[in-house]
């Protein structure tokens, strides 16, 4: 009986990962065909524009974030930089007054409170009307900001996102958060279409200043605002839009204990964002949002989490079995192979279904971000190793939402 309810529950959540990615992929066949070809035209008006910098022990890498900064091919008078140090303990703030010497540059220095409360201060001094943030930690590319302003001429967008690319992965690790990333190019491009983003990431997300002060700037949100302020504005009926060519590199955790405390982070804070606006999942009036993407990232954590437990446990007895018997018969059980049998059951052809779809999706997102329809060399590594990977940071994310014991930035 318990076998039963165990497959069955398998089966369910194998066919809501297919249906999931099935109807992100032909989203994006109907997007294609609907979308008529256009001529970039160049921008007309250049809106102000406030790039906040928040900066929390960034000694090391907030030197190569302003250079690409002050480098983006954008009016001088028309830009500036908003450097906001918030209670750093190394030497973040000498590097930073390093760069006041150019007029679009002003450091702000304020005691610790977290990345929002360095937005907020940034955005009390601004008078910009766009604003943004670039998280000290990425580089931009020089012509990110003429990609991302024009998609403003509409009236209704109140925020734009990125494409976010890994800055010179070295590490194996590295590399196969590239892949992921490619992932992630496809997932933002679509989400926009679909008019369901729920993150607008750190790295230089750019927003109309009035939309922000309306909705009363940026809030505590887990260590996640950047999810949090995306929530509020889809709660509110706001659009959020990508720009797929305007191109951010930002730094991977170059170790698994990095990336797995970067990972429960943002985890812990989705869920927990979840848990605050949990009004939208399955709620009709937010449309794909609230009926597609959102029930079905909650239920990929469900799905990651159960697969991994029935691996092990199975995996558990089978090795428990074969020791056992190992130790009676006293010979190794032996085990025939035929080159010529397939498996052709259910179970195998929905898994290699859902493959070769995740592949897809890879070579899509690897087509938007860099013109190259190949996948990046490191995808079967990271087809791999992640599955094994992500569940360990979804059980720990899980267990910390469920007991609120809360997470650190760093």
């Amino acid at each position: 009986m318990a076998l039963g309810i165990g497959t069955g529950v398998m089966y369910t959540l194998l066919f809501f990962s297919l249906y999931f990615e099935v109807f992100l992929l032909v989203a994006f066949i109907e997007n294609m065909r609907s979308k008529q070809k256009t001529v970039r035209k160049a921008i007309a008006h250049f809106p102000t524009v406030a790039i906040i910098v928040p900066c929390f022990n960034e000694s090391r890498t907030l030197g190569n974030t302003m250079r690409s900064l002050l480098a983006l091919d954008y009016p001088r008078k028309k830009i500036e930089f908003l450097i906001v140090d918030d209670g750093s303990k190394d030497n973040t703030l000498e590097i930073a007054r390093v760069y006041e010497s150019d007029p679009r540059v002003r450091v702000f220095h304020k005691e610790n409170g977290g990345k929002h409360t360095a937005m907020n201060l940034g955005l009390a001094n601004t008078q910009a009307e766009l604003i943004g943030c670039l998280d000290a930690d990425s580089i931009v590319d020089r012509g990110a900001l003429r990609e991302i302003v024009p998609v403003f001429n509409n009236t209704l967008v109140a925020a734009v996102t990125p494409c976010i690319h890994v800055n010179e992965p070295k590490t194996i690790l590295q590399h196969m958060q590239n892949v992921e990333y490619r992932l992630s190019v496809f997932n933002r491009f679509i989400f926009a279409v679909l008019g369901s983003v729920f993150i607008t990431p750190g790295p230089f997300s750019i927003f109309r200043t009035k939309v922000i002060r309306e909705l009363g700037a940026w809030h505590y949100a887990h260590s996640t605002e950047d999810m949090e302020m995306a929530l509020r504005m889809q709660a509110k009926g706001l659009v959020i839009a990508n720009a797929p060519r305007a191109i951010v590199y930002t730094n991977t955790p170059p170790t698994i204990r990095g990336l797995f405390r970067q990972r429960v982070r943002w985890t812990y804070g989705w869920l927990r964002n979840m848990s605050d606006y949990r009004r939208m999942l399955g709620n009709r009036r937010f449309g794909d949002l609230g009926l597609v993407i959102l029930p079905s990232a909650l239920i990929s954590i469900v799905a990651g989490i159960y697969f991994f437990i029935r691996i092990v446990w199975y995996g558990t007895l089978e090795f428990y079995d074969t020791y056992t018997r190992t130790a009676i018969l006293g010979v190794h059980p032996s085990t025939s192979y035929d080159l010529f049998y397939l498996n052709t059951s259910v179970m195998m052809f929905l898994v290699l279904t859902s493959i070769g779809l995740i592949l897809t999706l890879i070579c899509i997102g690897s087509l938007i971000g860099t013109g190259s329809r190949r996948p990046p060399a490191f995808t079967p590594l990271f087809m791999l190793f992640y599955s094994f990977l992500t569940p360990l940071w979804l059980i720990a994310a899980v267990f910390r939402a469920a007991f609120k014991t809360g997470v650190q930035w760093r």
